[in-house]
């Protein structure tokens, strides 16, 4: 009787190839649209006053700058992905702390007040950041900001972690 011998195909490299690229695919299809997909644009915020005390010039205020000690950042956040996300807070070096308000008019009396539950960034939609409505709070200024300065922000996103932002001062 003669015994049975084994035989072990090789892949060509075509079959190969078919295979990694069906693979790719796939795993792009996976990844590529799901989830969100958020972008900033137009990051920028008012010129601002470290510590207690406006200054003034000339007897006038300076025009468009914050209440001293705080500041704010404005911006657009663009959501391309198929889910929606939520702007829950951030850091940065210039201010103790970061906090996501918006501006609301009550008994015809505009105040701030803090987005508790964050900001959502609905699926394949945008929400605009800009003065007189949502913005980012800056809080405890640690420094001046003046027109032309520069600095460093990181946004904090429930479902897409931290987004790292480069804000211009600049007058309104």
């Amino acid at each position: 009787m003669r015994a049975r011998q084994r035989t072990r195909l090789k892949p060509s490299l075509r079959t190969l190839s078919c295979g990694l690229l069906v693979l790719a695919v796939l795993l792009g299809a996976c990844g590529g649209a799901e989830g969100p997909a958020i972008e900033a644009h137009n990051v920028w915020a008012r010129p601002a006053m470290a510590g207690a005390g406006m200054q003034s010039e000339g007897g006038t205020g300076m025009a468009g700058m914050a209440a001293a000690g705080t500041g704010a950042v404005f911006l657009r956040l663009t959501n391309d992905g198929n889910e929606a996300d939520r702007l829950t807070g951030g850091r940065t070096d210039v201010a103790e702390v970061v906090e996501i308000h918006e501006t609301v008019m009550e008994d015809d009396v505009m105040h701030m007040q803090m987005l508790a539950d964050g900001l959502e960034i609905p699926a394949g939609g945008e929400v605009v950041l800009q003065p007189g409505g949502y913005h980012v709070m800056l809080i405890g200024m640690k420094r001046d900001l003046a027109v032309g300065d520069e600095f460093a922000l990181e946004l904090d996103f429930e479902k897409s972690g931290t987004m790292a932002v480069q804000v211009q001062v600049k007058q309104p």
